[in-house]
């Protein structure tokens, strides 16, 4: 869909005023017909927002971003019926999951499909956006959104998503259901200007086991007006369960891209986090896995490919609260054009997580010489009996690779190309055999990345 014909049918809706106010929140709580509990926690998100400076990231700006041209939410649209007469792009993503456990789907502020197995409603999973978690299973919204994970306090723009979040996912897992099949959430922004706020808040009890994929889409235009994404995820890993989180970030060159991501480890639980990063014009993202009982696994992967003036930067934490805690994390990038990447990782290990084992490395592949990447990795050590090291690496294609591939017949453009999907092997290695069919979209959209 052109961007005529989304201005055309969103003029046939009452669309709040631009910037960001007050009134304006009220509006949204009111058009979603919210109990007062949840105003007040949008009023929370509100007053500290107000309260609170932007964060400073000094190899990170986003000064040209004017908050006041933005759309705060946009009404809600109608459902969607057929799946095949979504936008292309939409469409081809939503196809690589034929067989899935449950999909949802957001398009701009609020859901328009949803589909669940049935046996799994029977179990007492629940899948749902949190538009409907409000009405229907408020005490979960309650009790996790926004409260330990991941607090409206943590900083200015976490606090604007606490007051004008919208549509979002929920997925709750009950304990000891297993669950094979992936459940997928998928948001599609197409509204230029608007911004958008879908909260994702997974939780998994005790003995449970679950894979949820979100992805974030949307339609590439260099010429459009900018338009914003701030979400917020929040991981509850209950004791003994096992979590599986994929997220996909393929916005569009006119997309300001925030995101604030917490997960929380119980007891003996174990997390496998891959989060993939090829859009929007500048994004920011913390990732933050926080071990808070004994014998939890955190295993962390990052791939990101940026081109032209793209800006991708990343604030993860392997946050070791108590002891006999695994983590280890690997970020890796491909950077194109004039693109820049800022990777900031810390691994902290607190004074009770003796017996830690943690492991964190970032590797750049430097695909033009004007292309930057920025990698400070740290520790934060006050135990005395564990292991933690880091690793970073920036260096630019190897012309001895090149030069072998050539001299068998390879183009040098199929070269590189065939030592970059080498380079990110490790971080596609890590998906599920149930979401193979995304792991060959990822080959070709860095395939279509590198030939563009």
């Amino acid at each position: 869909m052109d961007i005529a014909t989304t201005i055309e049918r969103k003029a046939k809706v009452t669309l709040p005023a631009q910037g960001f106010t007050q009134e304006a929140l009220e509006a949204l709580s009111a058009l979603r017909d919210e109990p007062h509990w949840m105003l007040e926690k949008r009023y929370k998100g509100w007053y500290h927002y107000q309260e609170l400076d932007a964060p400073f990231w000094r190899r990170t700006d986003i000064s040209q971003l004017n908050w006041e041209d933005l759309i705060p939410y946009a009404p809600p649209q109608s459902p969607v019926v057929d799946l095949g007469a979504l936008p292309p792009k939409l469409h081809d993503a939503l196809a690589t999951y034929g067989q899935r456990a449950g999909m949802l789907l957001q398009r701009d502020s609020a859901r328009v499909y949803r589909d669940l197995a049935g046996e799994l409603s029977e179990q007492g999973v629940i899948w749902t956006d949190m538009d409907t978690a409000v009405r229907e299973h408020p005490e979960l919204v309650q009790t996790y959104l926004m409260e330990d994970a991941v607090q409206v306090t943590a900083d200015k723009y976490t606090a604007l998503h606490g007051a004008f979040w919208s549509g979002g996912t929920l997925l709750y897992v009950p304990k000891n259901v297993s669950i094979d099949l992936p459940f997928v959430s998928v948001l599609w922004q197409e509204m230029p200007q608007l911004a958008i706020f879908p909260p994702t808040l997974l939780v998994a009890e005790a003995g449970s086991s679950v894979t949820l994929v979100s992805e974030l889409l949307s339609m590439g235009c260099g010429m459009c007006p900018d338009t914003y994404h701030g979400g917020v995820t929040e991981l509850y890993v209950g004791p003994g369960a096992r979590v599986s989180y994929i997220n996909v970030q393929d916005l569009g060159r006119q997309v300001y891209d925030l995101r604030t991501q917490t997960a929380l480890l119980d007891r003996d639980s174990r997390l496998d986090w891959l989060t993939v990063n090829l859009g929007a014009r500048a994004s920011h993202s913390t990732q933050h896995s926080t071990l808070r009982q004994p014998g939890g696994e955190a295993h962390v992967t990052g791939l990101y490919l940026p081109q032209g003036r793209q800006h991708l930067a990343f604030d993860t934490l392997q946050d070791h609260v108590a002891a006999n805690c695994t983590s280890s994390l690997l970020y890796q990038g491909a950077l194109l054009g004039k693109s820049r990447s800022v990777y900031e990782g810390t691994i902290r290990a607190w004074p009770g997580a003796q017996k830690t084992d943690a492991y964190q490395s970032n590797r750049n592949l430097l695909l033009s010489r004007k292309a930057r990447a920025d990698s400070l990795p740290r520790l934060e050590i006050e135990a005395n009996d564990l292991r933690c090291s880091h690793g970073a690496t920036v260096s630019q294609v190897d012309e001895n690779e090149v030069f072998y591939l050539m001299s068998r017949g390879i183009p040098r453009s199929d070269a590189v190309r065939l030592i970059v999907e080498g380079f990110f092997q490790p971080s596609l290695d890590r998906l599920p055999e149930s979401l193979q069919g995304l792991r060959d979209r990822l080959t070709g959209a860095i395939a279509a990345k590198l030939q563009g």
